[in-house]
């Protein structure tokens, strides 16, 4: 500070050269090519280094792209597994039901019943082995849709048993009058 204030008291006495005309456009010309020879030997001096600072950020994002997709997979799995802990419960309730109004009259109903459902079980399980290699919508939809068909299934069954056992009773009732 104190040297600045000893220049702008003195500023006449130091200044007596004059300048030539376009001086001041030299020496700017000059040092912007000295900073561009500057910058062009930092970038030469330091490209292997900034070449593999940006392998490096490329690789964790790369990494932590793959990290996201691990997660949201394993997101996705959970939910399969309480979907088919879901589904698998409500068919379990409805084979001990339709087993326990089981007859002999409904024998062959529930005997074709059940081998379309093994089917769909070995589907299901071809579906799963599909989905944990390709993670596709489509594949969630169809595991869902075999769930809902086994439904159905057994639904159509408990109908057909309940249509037989009201048949038996009507002839039960027209025998008996």
């Amino acid at each position: 500070m104190h040297l600045k204030k000893f220049i702008d008291k003195n500023k006449e006495q130091i200044n007596i050269y004059k300048l030539k005309t376009g001086h001041e456009e030299r020496f700017q010309k000059k040092l912007k090519s000295q900073n561009q020879q500057y910058q062009i030997g930092f970038v030469r001096r330091y490209y292997k280094k900034l070449l593999a600072a940006a392998s490096v950020i490329i690789l964790i994002s790369v990494a932590g792209q793959y990290y996201k997709f691990s997660k949201q997979m394993q997101t996705k799995d959970v939910e399969i597994q309480q979907n088919e802990q879901y589904f698998s419960g409500i068919i379990k309730t409805e084979i001990k039901q339709i087993k326990s109004e089981k007859t002999p009259e409904t024998q062959k109903v529930f005997d074709d019943a059940m081998g379309r459902i093994n089917q769909l079980e070995k589907d299901y399980c071809r579906l799963v082995e599909d989905y944990r290699v390709n993670h596709d919508k489509y594949i969630l939809n169809a595991m869902i849709e075999n769930y809902q068909q086994r439904i159905d299934i057994l639904q159509f069954v408990k109908q057909e048993i309940k249509k037989i056992k009201e048949n038996k009773t009507r002839q039960n009732e027209t025998h008996r009058a």
